[in-house]
């Protein structure tokens, strides 16, 4: 009899450690979609993407353009626009042992281009473009998540578009740089996930030998959902074992700060469609796993929501997979 996997041998034998729950805390704008947690000197900021004015619940409305931002997750503060005539977006924050830079890697142009720019900044108000990455024709780039590994960093990339090699829309597809600015993708037909079904808004995290990759799936009855998978390599990818992340429910109404939030605009959250709990995005602070997520129909009406887990990042990773189970 061939050699159980240890993927098999954990169904066949094991039963996962309980899993600490996901404490989801309620809803925080309208309209702003795929924000990245990050911490910025000691503080827990959120970096957005804002939405043009889309409908009259737009939490600003009368915006013409897309642009990027970043909010003080204490104060609702935020930094001065930038990056017009962008979508989607994401941000690294890069630690050396005196100073800080902040890295955004925006899709440029509007929904479903093919090159993202590359920003620096290290005050968070004045920024420069540092370098361009530009996928073949016949692709379109949207969501895009950076994390550093063993070897540099890497980089997932959601991609939709005509190009056989995407599959089902949309596919993940990789890149990988030494400095955060020189970007090569890696050969698609080899470094892909993954390319028969539905898999978008990757965010990919680095812990313990693998790197994680939470992205979004289609399921049954209208519904999208993240799921996780891990991978040594980034070309075999093994399934969390506890699938899907997490599901939408009523705690998604929760609003956390209500005064924000108009008469209108409260009802319009505690009545809207929620059929998806999407754009997953994470970050570590204060010894708990942060967790920015949205909600809503996927058809333009959506919600950016907070949860937490009680416990560091690699913890909240592994939990998936029953690294600790009992036998």
């Amino acid at each position: 009899m061939a050699a159980y996997t240890d993927y098999q041998k954990k169904l066949r034998y094991g039963t996962i450690k309980p899993q600490k729950p996901i404490k989801k805390l309620g809803t925080l704008a309208i309209g702003v979609v795929e924000a990245t947690p990050v911490v910025w000197h000691g503080r827990l900021l959120r970096f957005e993407w804002t939405r043009p004015d889309g409908h009259e619940f737009m939490e600003r409305p009368g915006l013409k353009e897309g642009s990027y931002r970043f909010v003080d997750m204490e104060t609702e503060e935020p930094t001065p626009d930038f990056a017009f005539d962008h979508c989607f977006g994401s941000a690294y924050v890069k630690k050396d042992e005196s100073s800080e830079t902040m890295y955004v890697f925006g899709t440029r142009g509007s929904w479903g281009q093919r090159a993202i720019d590359i920003y620096t900044s290290d005050d968070l108000v004045n920024w420069e473009l540092r370098s361009s990455l530009e996928f073949p024709e016949g692709f379109k780039v949207f969501n895009t998540s950076v994390c550093d590994g063993p070897d540099g960093y890497v980089m997932a990339v959601e991609c939709g578009g005509s190009d056989p090699r995407i599959g089902v829309n949309f596919t993940n597809f990789f890149a990988v740089s030494k400095d955060l600015l020189s970007w090569e993708i890696l050969p698609m037909e080899k470094y892909v996930y993954d390319p028969s079904r539905y898999t978008a808004c990757p965010v990919i995290r680095y812990f313990n030998g693998y790197y994680y990759i939470i992205n979004l799936e289609s399921a049954p009855l209208f519904r999208w959902l993240p799921y996780i998978v891990r991978t040594k390599d980034l070309v075999t990818f093994e399934p969390g074992m506890i699938n899907p992340v997490m599901s939408m429910s009523e705690e998604d109404r929760i609003i956390i700060r209500p005064e924000r939030f108009t008469e209108a605009q409260r009802k319009h959250i505690a009545t809207a469609a929620d059929n998806n709990n999407s754009d997953f995005d994470i970050c570590e602070y204060e010894g708990k796993t942060v967790i920015i997520y949205s909600w809503g129909c996927q058809l333009g009406r959506e919600f950016l929501a907070l949860a937490e887990y009680d416990g560091p990042m690699g913890e909240f990773l592994e939990s998936f997979f029953g690294d600790e189970f009992e036998g």
